[in-house]
């Protein structure tokens, strides 16, 4: 069984001017099918829809016309596109068009 005491991976939403780690409440996240990605929604007053890299906890983009809070979003099963609600009632739909370098 897996130690539930400390987590697997820790991703950081941004960072304060003195290097503080600020992590907002997080309301939903999905993981894209077939690829290394991770959606992820927020209570935030800047940036409150962003995608990670499932490996490496990077910022792969930042979805910044999602306004106020992203309460929820969703993916389509061929991960070709996503889509969020935020709390101003708007539904904002992004193409995912994500390529990989791969080393053997």
């Amino acid at each position: 069984m897996r130690d539930l005491t400390n987590p697997v991976k820790e991703f950081s939403w941004s960072s304060a001017p003195s290097g503080d780690i600020l992590n907002p409440i997080v309301n939903c996240v999905k993981f894209v099918p077939k690829k290394d990605l991770i959606l992820v929604g927020v209570s935030d007053d800047s940036v409150s829809a962003k995608c990670f890299d499932s490996l490496t906890g990077e910022i792969m983009e930042e979805f910044n016309h999602v306004s106020g809070n992203c309460f929820s979003l969703d993916v389509a099963p061929d991960a070709t596109f996503c889509a969020f609600g935020d709390s101003e009632g708007a539904l904002n739909f992004e193409n995912i068009q994500y390529s990989f370098k791969y080393s053997f």
